[in-house]
């Protein structure tokens, strides 16, 4: 048996996981979505950079995707600049009765204390409206900043400090909204990015800080 799956995007983490997908026996690409007209029609083979076409090609059509009745949702579209309107689109989702796996919003990731708790509500009542689940994850947040120090802790007799820092080469990573818009690089000096607006960085990275609190079973001294 087999998983019917539909990739959502065939950017930077998309093409990675239509490949992903077509490793696997027990998984089966029925459908790819994509925002790019001129990539409508192509096949997924061709977008994920393969050798080879899948027999899969490219649609903007979230209806006849949905149609199809996957089993699960690939979602690795851009939300970092789109945050409540991903999530209105995992939601809608969830109330057609499939699954997803997402790489975003992060702050999903580990929403507790970090999302208002009335949108956590309507994200679960989706899920349980659709009999379908919701799992979002990455490498940070995800694992590398929170999964990992943890098990590291797993070996420690004493712990005195938890210390995670991420050093990261952005000259290779192809995004730009994340580059000028997020993060400010090429802008001017005296522009506040949108990284460093109130809040942004709490909501973007501060399920790492409570789910390492979590997993040692301690309370922040201070709000984040």
């Amino acid at each position: 048996m087999s998983y019917r799956v539909v990739e959502w995007s065939t950017g930077t983490v998309g093409r990675h996981a239509i490949a992903g997908i077509e490793a696997r026996d027990d998984l089966e690409l029925v459908g790819v979505w994509v925002s790019n007209p001129d990539k409508v029609g192509k096949d997924a083979g061709e977008l994920a950079g393969l050798d080879r076409e899948l027999g899969v090609r490219a649609t903007d059509d979230k209806a006849a995707l949905l149609a199809l009745k996957p089993d699960c949702i690939v979602h690795t579209s851009m939300t970092d600049d789109r945050i409540f309107e991903a999530v209105e689109e995992l939601i809608s989702f969830l109330e057609a009765g499939v699954n997803v796996v997402s790489s975003g919003p992060v702050l999903l990731q580990y929403p507790i204390g970090v999302v208002p708790a009335d949108l956590v509500d309507r994200i679960r009542r989706a899920g349980e409206q659709g009999g379908a689940s919701l799992h979002v994850n990455g490498i940070d947040p995800g694992f590398a900043n929170d999964v990992l120090p943890l098990a590291m802790t797993s070996l420690s007799q004493r712990i005195d400090e938890v210390r995670c820092y991420e050093i990261a080469d952005y000259s290779t990573y192809y995004q730009p909204v994340v580059m000028r818009d997020i993060f400010g690089f090429g802008k001017p000096l005296d522009e506040t990015p949108m990284l460093f607006q109130p809040g942004v960085l709490s909501l973007a990275w501060g399920s790492v800080v409570r789910q390492i609190a979590a997993g040692l079973d301690i309370t922040l001294d201070e709000p984040l």
